[in-house]
């Protein structure tokens, strides 16, 4: 069963449970974040049943609602005017949007996954503060199997030197932060894996960072190399005449 699949069986779910109850719902999906919206029934039959099961259910102003979203891995929600709901229903209501948020979010990456809507340079991706602890942030990572990134790949005419604007520019990220990765470069230079592997591979041939290290950063090699500031210049660069 798929995910649209259970997707549209929770919904209908959700959809028998508000006509039980003369209420409506909205699930919003096309904004960040994906809000569930439930509504008293504005019809005059609904509003009637509704008057009229007062005392059972409480009373629900006719222009109330309840928002529930999802934001930052949790499930909030806010009422406005006076929405009176038993424990057991806003229960009911929650737990099936939290199944159908779930279930969107599973279907809307694998659709957009399967017609290659995102590229690797817009890929999002997690550095910094929002890594988990168990993640190395600064961890290289094998190169992607044979066939991947092959539309973007330049054709090898042999390693570059420092004269290279983006290898120079690569070299002094690494050397400034003392520790050199994919993850690092792509997030320096905004720049996709594929490009950072290859920046990271020239650097090796240039004797800047060390080699491929399996999951650990690749080693930068301090030892008898300039520092960021006494980089050769690149190609173009103005240099200012010495004073006489």
């Amino acid at each position: 069963m798929s995910e649209l699949s259970k997707y549209e069986a929770y919904q209908k779910k959700l959809q028998g449970i508000c006509d039980e109850n003369n209420l409506v719902f909205r699930f919003r999906k096309d904004k960040y974040p994906i809000t569930l919206t439930i509504r008293p029934v504005m019809g005059l039959d609904g509003q009637m049943s509704m008057l009229e099961s007062v005392e059972e259910n409480g009373y629900i102003s006719p222009d109330a609602s309840i928002v529930f979203s999802f934001k930052d891995g949790g499930i909030t929600y806010k009422t406005s005017q006076t929405f009176t709901i038993n424990d057991a229903l806003f229960s009911k209501i929650k737990n099936l949007f939290k199944n159908m948020h779930y279930l969107w979010i599973q279907y809307f990456f694998r659709d957009v996954i399967e017609k290659g809507v995102l590229t690797e340079r817009t890929m999002p991706f997690i550095y910094g503060d929002d890594i988990e602890e168990d993640e190395d942030p600064d961890a290289d990572t094998a190169p992607p199997p044979d066939g991947e990134d092959e539309e973007d790949a330049p054709e090898d005419t042999g390693p570059a030197g420092l004269d290279d604007p983006e290898i120079r520019e690569a070299a002094r990220i690494v050397r400034g932060e003392n520790r050199a990765s994919t993850s690092l470069l792509q997030r320096s230079m905004n720049i996709g894996y594929a490009k950072a592997a290859r920046l990271l591979d020239a650097l090796e041939q240039l004797g800047v960072v060390g080699p491929y290290n399996g999951s650990q950063p690749r080693e930068v090699l301090p030892s008898d190399l300039p520092d960021e500031d006494s980089l050769p210049p690149a190609a173009g660069d103005h240099i200012p005449e010495a004073e006489e």
